[in-house]
């Protein structure tokens, strides 16, 4: 699909993700990837209760937000950001530029009560499948514009080596402070994959990691195009997508 308009999509993606470095006992990890959602009053409540049902039917492990949720204050969605409290996975997210903008305060606030835990700037050990799993997150490196301070060194030092960890951030050029701590996966989004061609080559040169699975060092890094729009509703050349992993 060349051309897309409006909010008429479900882009789940199935995508496998080999890691070498990653438990053998976590084989078989399922995520949902959202990201980028920059919501507005617009956008349906019925669309968003529809793509909740269409993740539980997939029967995820965890659900994250890779950041941009907001493209209004959160104070103005209460009733769509409610909607996720119907996801039965455990879920995470980090704020990106946008939840900068328009108010991580709020967002927060309003997330928690849907029960999507803010993992800005925090360590998480949970238990899938009977082993540990650790996710890191970052806020968005836009945060210094509220006050909001990265203390990424002293938080990575926090990191568990002997545990598969998964970096969730906005920003994929995040990943040049991964360095040497263990991170198996970084999962990101903010470029839209361009959104709309060719803007993707101006893109690029600001964030050199666009869409799709690289390989930083000993880390695999996913750039999802993620599922919403700026500015124009509308992608040509790049659309929409919730990847759907498999971790191995």
């Amino acid at each position: 699909m060349s051309l897309q308009i409006g909010w008429n999509y479900f882009p789940l993606e199935e995508i496998a993700i080999e890691s070498d470095t990653f438990c053998s006992s976590l084989n078989g990890l399922r995520i949902v990837q959202l990201s980028d959602l920059h919501l507005t009053k617009d956008v349906k409540i019925d669309y968003l209760k529809k793509l909740v049902k269409k993740i539980n039917n997939i029967k995820p492990d965890l659900v994250l937000f890779s950041g941009d949720i907001l493209q209004t204050s959160a104070i103005n969605l209460r009733e769509h950001i409610k909607c996720f409290k119907d996801l039965e996975a455990p879920s995470y997210y980090v704020t990106g530029n946008h939840d900068i903008v328009y108010g991580p305060k709020h967002l927060q606030e309003i997330m928690h009560e849907s029960g999507v835990i803010c993992l800005d700037n925090k360590i998480a050990e949970i238990e899938i499948k009977g082993s540990l799993l650790q996710l890191v997150g970052l806020s968005d490196r836009y945060g210094f514009m509220r006050g909001i301070k990265r203390p990424i060194k002293e938080l990575f030092c926090k990191l568990n080596p002997d545990i598969s960890t998964i970096l969730l951030t906005h920003q994929p050029k995040d990943i040049l402070h991964v360095d040497n701590f263990r991170v198996d996966i970084q999962l990101s989004g903010h470029t839209h994959g361009g959104q709309i061609y060719p803007l993707m080559i101006i893109v690029k040169y600001f964030q050199p990691y666009i869409s799709g699975l690289y390989k930083y060092k000993n880390t695999l890094l996913y750039v999802t195009r993620g599922l919403g729009y700026w500015g124009v509703r509308v992608r040509y050349k790049a659309p929409s997508e919730i990847p759907v992993f498999t971790i191995n």
